[in-house]
């Protein structure tokens, strides 16, 4: 049986030029220039419809929703211009097979993904959805991604597949310590840049000058101490990815050069007069409202909209409850031979289950990690969790015994969770605990730098927490200094010393 393929555009010319292509494979093809056309032809199954978002008399979205519930095993291309590409992505979340950009350059890969979209609804999906989840698990599997089985992140995977072939800027929102990196390179992974370096940055990590050449690069005699000639990591990931971590962080003059970038593919090193060409696709990622930002003048309003072309929202670990337990049993893994990983009891289960994860899947590695610390057992039990995971369930049950009970007084009588300025000892202790149990010290180790990069990674974290009491204080040193429990004086020495 030819398969059925039914073109809808205002453009005659597109109607034309799909016709006589698509005739010529062998496929039987009908053309609509607008809506009314296009839902008279429907009253007909078609194997595929190539859907421009942009009609005379109706609204493309509108239309894919009317295909899909008459037509649900119908596969769904659509037609784009750059300038609505948001509205291909919200496309594909409705049920659309992929889209494609006008104009069509390269007939080869417009003709590979018709076919795609073909033998799938040929098949009706079960052989290709089969192939699909097989070859993500093998990537996922060769990068340390376990994403879960809720369909919250199997949408997201859909779609941040979907744009992985694309040549666009991503942008990925989500709470601190919900995979924002791991989804970036998950993306890279699935790109055609997969055999090209991936390079992570922390725009929030260094200070502007730094930050600047370290991105950009710079010449030799640029700045006192620059001796040689320094490539960026724009450079470094030339062809491939580059991820620029809390991209709200970053300077108002760094995101000048940012958009520079963006808009035009050229870098220029500090100190340097001539630009630098990159192919450099960028995946930029916030935990911060940049809206507000960009309201408060913080962040650039032309920025903004040049990186919200796509955004991929990470949902937080207590919107996806059912893949709590998968991802507690992968990081135990770690720790354990094969054979000898705890189970973890029912109790357990619950009791995570219950718990809110506000550090989301970075606090879930780390209490696994104190748990696989304590534990000889061969299972987990609840005595082997933190106190602050048991806490609601033990609340609860004091409740259930005690129902006329003021919450407030419940949890004044048994509230063992540490402070906030406690409770990241703790982590931090677990981190580093796991990491020593993984050293081969016989094989030999490096102790001064290991000292010297604490003593850095301790640096990093009191200047992001200076800044963020100044940036919350409006950069008042006596309230940030109250805040801080130290004296404005301290405070203005231990921000210049930092920068």
């Amino acid at each position: 049986m030819a398969a059925r393929v039914l073109v809808v555009d205002d453009e005659v010319e597109m109607g034309n030029f799909f016709r006589f292509f698509l005739e010529g494979k062998g496929y039987e093809v009908e053309v609509a220039e607008n809506g009314r056309q296009a839902r008279k032809a429907l009253q007909n199954y078609y194997h595929l419809v190539m859907l421009d978002l942009k009609l005379p008399d109706t609204d493309g979205l509108t239309l894919l929703r009317e295909v899909k519930g008459r037509h649900p095993r119908s596969e769904v291309l659509i037609m784009t211009g750059y300038s609505t590409v948001k509205s291909a992505v919200e496309a594909i979340q409705v049920g659309a097979y992929d889209y494609l950009e006008k104009p069509f350059d390269d007939l080869d890969a417009l003709e590979a993904i018709i076919d795609r979209a073909l033998n799938r609804a040929l098949a009706r999906g079960e052989t290709f959805e089969d192939d699909t989840l097989a070859q993500r698990k093998k990537v996922m599997e060769k990068i340390g991604f376990v994403a879960g089985r809720s369909e919250k992140m199997q949408r997201l995977l859909t779609i941040a597949e979907k744009l992985a072939t694309k040549n666009i800027t991503i942008l990925i929102r989500g709470e601190t310590g919900t995979g924002k990196e791991v989804l970036a390179r998950y993306i890279h992974a699935v790109s055609n840049r997969a055999d090209q370096p991936f390079l992570a940055i922390n725009c929030g990590a260094f200070t502007e000058n730094l930050l600047e050449s370290e991105l950009f690069g710079h010449e030799k005699g640029a700045f006192t101490g620059a001796t040689s000639m320094h490539r960026g990591i724009f450079e470094l990931a030339h062809r491939g990815t580059l991820f620029l971590d809390e991209i709200g962080e970053a300077s108002l003059a760094i995101q000048v050069k940012l958009l520079r970038v963006l808009e035009t593919g050229e870098i220029f090193r500090v100190g340097g007069e001539k630009p630098i060409r990159v192919d450099t696709r960028v995946i930029a990622a916030t935990n911060a409202p940049l809206e507000k930002l960009v309201a408060e003048k913080r962040f650039r309003e032309d920025l903004f909209y040049r990186l919200d072309v796509v955004t991929l929202t990470l949902p937080p670990l207590r919107e996806r409850k059912e893949d709590i337990c998968l991802l507690a049993e992968h990081f135990l893994s770690s720790y354990f031979e094969p054979d000898q990983v705890p189970r973890l009891s029912s109790e357990v289960v619950e009791a995570l289950e219950r718990y809110n994860w506000p550090g989301n899947i970075r606090e879930l590695a780390n209490v696994m990690a104190q748990v696989a610390a304590i534990c000889d057992g061969k299972t987990i039990l609840p005595e082997h969790l933190p106190a602050k995971i048991t806490k609601k369930q033990r609340e609860e049950e004091q409740a259930a015994a005690a129902p006329g009970a003021d919450a407030d007084e419940v949890r004044a009588q048994d509230d063992p969770t540490p402070a906030p300025d406690q409770r990241w000892k703790e982590e931090a202790a677990a981190v580093l605990a796991a990491f020593i149990r993984e050293v081969d010290v016989k094989g030999g180790f490096d102790l001064p730098a290991f000292i010297d990069d604490l003593k850095r990674v301790t640096s990093d974290a009191v200047r992001q927490l200076i800044r963020k009491a100044l940036e919350e204080s409006g950069w008042r040193y006596p309230q940030a200094a109250e805040w801080l429990q130290t004296t404005p004086r301290v405070l203005r020495y231990l921000y210049k010393e930092k920068n």
